[in-house]
């Protein structure tokens, strides 16, 4: 039982959102350093296609891509605007989705104390 699907598939999205988080946190560290270009992490569509097709979810793969943006004068196109608001999403989705498991494993907890 906890091992179920539904415990997968929030294992997999919070290590994306990890993921996600982390590059923020390295574009918002690099807003000042030439040439640095910004990253996104893309984890969603894997692991839609993974639930889909009935896969282990924990098979979905986060995929990393480097910014298009136009740089500014010192070659980097970081956008501290968006990395911050892109953070507090991010940050969001984490929490909803710890509440998820949370809440996955009280329901556990309570069908094994009524036993």
């Amino acid at each position: 039982m906890l091992n179920d699907l539904s415990i997968s598939a929030l294992q997999s999205a919070l290590d994306g959102l990890s993921q996600r988080q982390q590059a923020i946190s390295d574009d918002i560290a690099n807003v000042n350093t030439p040439y640095y270009r910004a990253r996104s992490v893309a984890f969603e569509g894997s692991l839609k296609q993974a639930l889909a097709n009935g896969d282990d979810p924990l098979s979905a793969n986060a995929t990393v891509t480097f910014s298009n943006a136009q740089p500014g004068l010192n070659g980097n196109n970081v956008n501290l605007t968006q990395e911050t608001v892109d953070s507090a999403k991010t940050e969001m989705s984490y929490e909803l989705a710890l509440r998820a498991v949370s809440d996955r494993f009280s329901l556990t907890r309570t069908a094994i104390k009524g036993a």
